[in-house]
C-alpha cells in the first residue's frame, strides 16, 4: 500500500518518509520541482506539482491508501484543491500537521489562520486526523547563522515558555495514523517532554556544542525587523513575530501525553535533538569544549 506525503522534504516529512519506508511501506511524494527528488531517499516514487493545480494533487493522490498534509503557509484555498484531488483520487484518509495554535482560545493570528485552513478539511467529509503539533525544536536552525557569524541567538519569545517537540516524534504519530484506523476525526496535541524557554533551549545548545552562545532578547517587532534586514520574506517574518508574541506569553505551553499515550514511548529531549543534529551545527563530537550561554540586554541588540 502506497502513501502520499505532501512536505516530504520538510522537518516533519523529511522524518516521516524514511520512517514509512523502514515499515516496508510504499511512498509517493510531491515535491515542488524535480530537484526535490535528490533530497530524498531511494525508492520514493516522486510526483512534481503544487498545491494549487488540482490535477497534480490527483494524479499524486492516484492509488494511494493515505494522505500526509503540509502546508507552508496555511491557505484555506488550497485545503479545498486538495479535499477536490482527494475526492476525485478516491483517498479518504489524510493526516493533517496543524499546530497548537488552532486549538489555543482566544487564537492568536496564526492560529486563526490554521484554524480556518484545518476546518476546511473538517467540513469535507474526509477521514481526518489533526496533529496539533507545539513548536518544533528544528526551528532552532533559524538562529545558526547568528550562532556562526556572531556567537549569538536574537530571541523575541523570553521569558515565555513552549513545549518543543522533535519532528521525528510527530512523525511517529504521522505514521501511525496513515497505516492504522481508529485515528480518523481525532486531534491530538503533540509536544516534548519539558516546557523550556529560549533561553533554555539555547543553554542546551551551548552544553552540546561545547561553546559560547550569547542569548540576546529582543521585542517581536525588533526581531522581524531584524529578519526582514537580513533576507526573510516579509509575510514570513510577520509569521514567525506571531509565534513570538505567542510564546512570549507563555500559552503555548501546554503538556500533553498523546504522543506516549499513542505510540508507547515518550517523546524525544531537546538536548536529544541536539545531539543528533550537532552537524547542522557545523560541528562533530569532537569539536566539544565545554562552555556555556551567557546573557546580553536587548540595549545590545543592533537595530533593522
Amino acid at each position: 500500500m502506497c502513501y502520499l506525503v505532501i512536505g516530504a522534504t520538510g522537518d516533519v516529512g523529511g522524518a516521516l518518509v524514511p520512517q514509512l519506508l523502514e515499515q516496508g511501506r510504499k511512498v509517493r511524494a510531491l515535491v515542488g520541482d524535480a530537484s526535490g527528488a535528490e533530497r530524498l531517499p531511494a525508492g520514493v516514487d516522486v510526483a512534481v506539482g503544487d498545491l494549487d493545480e488540482t490535477e497534480c494533487l490527483v494524479a499524486a493522490a492516484y492509488g494511494v491508501k493515505g494522505v500526509f498534509y503540509r502546508q507552508i503557509t496555511p491557505l484555506p484555498a488550497q485545503a479545498g484543491k486538495m479535499v477536490d484531488a482527494a475526492r476525485s483520487a478516491g483517498v479518504s484518509r489524510i493526516v493533517l500537521l496543524s499546530s497548537i495554535g488552532a486549538v489555543l482560545e482566544p487564537k492568536p493570528a496564526i492560529g486563526a489562520r490554521t484554524a480556518a485552513r484545518d476546518d476546511v478539511f473538517r467540513r469535507s467529509g474526509l477521514e481526518v486526523t489533526y496533529l496539533h503539533a507545539n513548536i518544533l525544536m528544528s526551528d532552532a536552525l533559524w538562529w545558526l547563522p547568528a550562532i556562526r557569524d556572531q556567537g549569538r541567538v536574537y530571541d523575541a519569545s523570553d521569558p515565555g515558555l513552549a513545549v518543543p517537540v522533535d519532528p521525528y516524534d510527530v512523525a511517529r504519530v504521522a505514521a501511525l495514523a496513515l497505516t492504522h484506523d481508529g485515528h480518523a476525526g481525532h486531534s491530538y496535541i503533540l509536544n516534548g517532554p519539558h516546557p523550556l524557554s529560549a533561553r533554555d533551549q539555547v543553554g542546551i545548545l551551548a552544553g552540546v556544542l561545547g561553546r559560547d552562545i550569547e542569548f540576546v532578547p529582543v521585542t517581536p517587532g525588533q526581531l522581524a525587523r531584524r529578519s526582514v534586514a537580513y533576507g526573510t520574506p516579509e509575510d514570513l517574518a510577520r509569521t514567525m513575530r506571531g509565534l513570538d508574541e505567542l510564546r512570549r506569553t507563555g500559552r503555548a505551553a501546554v503538556v500533553a501525553q498523546d504522543i506516549a499515550n499513542l505510540t508507547g514511548t515518550g517523546p524525544r529531549t531537546f538536548r536529544e535533538w541536539c545531539e543528533d543534529n550537532r552537524h547542522a551545527f557545523g560541528q562533530t563530537r569532537a569539536d566539544r569544549r565545554p562552555r556555556r550561554a551567557t546573557g546580553t540586554s536587548p540595549a545590545d541588540c543592533p537595530q533593522a
